[in-house]
């Protein structure tokens, strides 16, 4: 009987080894403190601030004035970065030649035409 008895004792020590490893998998991993998301989160919320304000100012001055033009460019750029990062990551997950191109296009557009019509 004396080995049934370290057998039920290695038993019940891989029960609680068990448990300990299930415990440990349950915690929560600790994240870094800034990622990706967190900075792109972060420049979104300054982004829409600014057209928050160039929207206040236009409407407090009674009109379109160089302040609130100017804080509108500032939400207009972030908003167009932002959305060409997130672009390009969709485009990464799908690897086919057409979605890259047309990516390409879509963002030297966008490049040369703010360009265009902020010198106007």
């Amino acid at each position: 009987m004396e080995n049934g008895h370290d057998y039920k004792e290695e038993i019940e020590q891989n029960v609680i080894i068990d448990k300990k490893k299930e415990k440990q998998q349950k915690q929560p991993k600790e994240r870094p403190r800034f990622s990706f998301n967190t900075i792109l989160s972060f420049i979104a919320y300054i982004g829409i601030g600014c057209i928050a304000l160039a929207l206040l100012l236009t409407l407090v001055l009674k009109g379109d004035t160089n302040l609130s033009r100017a804080f509108a460019s500032v939400g207009e750029v972030i908003a167009y970065i932002i959305c060409i990062i997130l672009a390009f990551t969709w485009v990464k997950t799908h690897k086919k030649v057409g979605w890259i191109v047309c990516y390409v296009i879509f963002v030297v557009t966008i490049v040369v035409l703010f360009i265009l019509t902020v010198n106007n």
